[in-house]
């Protein structure tokens, strides 16, 4: 299970944080945009499969995982790049490459017996460490930070039904961006403390600083008359 969450958060990682502006392949509609990120995921995920994983399951599983990802993407890029696809079917093809995502890993991970075939240091440091915890803890961070604010862009444009979600006026500024993240581990945090009743205190305070950004430009829009 410590493998199988450890794996996970290097494929949100290196498919999210460590390649910027990947799922933005309107600006780049090209085939070229794709290799830059299948080097840089093959490669993470080549070193945890050598430290984690003994030979030869971890070059099987590792070539099965890399394949189905890159197959994914490319199918997932060109449909993004087709002309006049709505927010609604640009957040159905994120969920959806997502999913085949994480099914390609379970699936690999379950057909090549992965946690049978674990290295004796991987062994050795679950034994020492509370890593499944700490694993957990980190696939949640991992996801409340750019995917969940990827995935919240577009369901926000979809259900506005906005023609361009990528548009200024549907767009957060970075500000706002990495407020919503630590919102969220805010919120996350809380939870796994027991304290999910100062949930409250987060959402009135964001109430009421939206509700005053809401009075200054209420106050500084010009009078129609």
């Amino acid at each position: 299970m410590s493998l199988l969450l450890l794996i996970l958060s290097v494929h949100f990682l290196a498919d999210f944080h460590l390649w910027p502006g990947s799922p933005d392949v309107k600006k780049h509609p090209c085939f070229r945009c794709l290799l830059p990120h299948f080097g840089m995921y093959s490669l993470i995920l080549g070193l945890i499969f050598i430290l984690c994983v003994s030979f030869p399951s971890a070059v099987i599983a590792w070539m099965f995982i890399i394949l189905s990802h890159f197959i994914t993407d490319v199918l997932t890029f060109h449909y993004y790049t087709r002309n006049h696809i709505s927010p609604r079917s640009q957040l159905t093809a994120f969920c959806t490459s997502q999913l085949i995502h994480t099914a390609s890993i379970l699936a690999g991970s379950c057909f090549f017996h992965l946690p049978e075939n674990l290295t004796e240091t991987f062994k050795s440091l679950c034994i020492q460490v509370p890593l499944l915890q700490n694993m957990r803890y980190l696939l949640l961070v991992i996801l409340l930070l750019t995917p969940a604010s990827q995935f919240v862009k577009m369901l926000t444009a979809s259900i506005s039904l906005q023609k361009n979600p990528d548009s200024p006026k549907s767009s957060d500024s970075s500000a706002g961006s990495m407020i919503g993240k630590l919102e969220r581990l805010i919120i996350a945090m809380l939870v796994i403390y027991g304290e999910a009743g100062a949930i409250g205190f987060v959402l009135a305070a964001k109430s009421l600083a939206r509700y005053k950004q809401f009075e200054d430009q209420k106050t500084s829009a010009p009078l129609m008359l």
